[in-house]
């Protein structure tokens, strides 16, 4: 299984994030959204979800 995405799923319970065969990323939640690029994704959710980048950001960065 792809570890981007796995990590993606950690960070987003929320939202359920998936990648095809064909390279196309897709979450959805209280919309509906995909790219391309994984980045594309991450730019996506944080304009569909900003507090849950937030939090995502949190956790990546650890304990202070």
């Amino acid at each position: 299984m792809n570890v981007t995405l796995l990590l993606l799923q950690h960070l987003f319970p929320e939202w359920s994030i998936t990648v095809d065969r064909e390279g196309v990323w897709r979450a959805s939640g209280r919309v509906l959204i995909s790219s391309s690029t994984v980045a594309g994704l991450c730019d996506l959710l944080r304009t569909a979800d900003p507090a849950g980048m937030e939090r995502a950001a949190r956790l990546l960065e650890g304990p202070r």
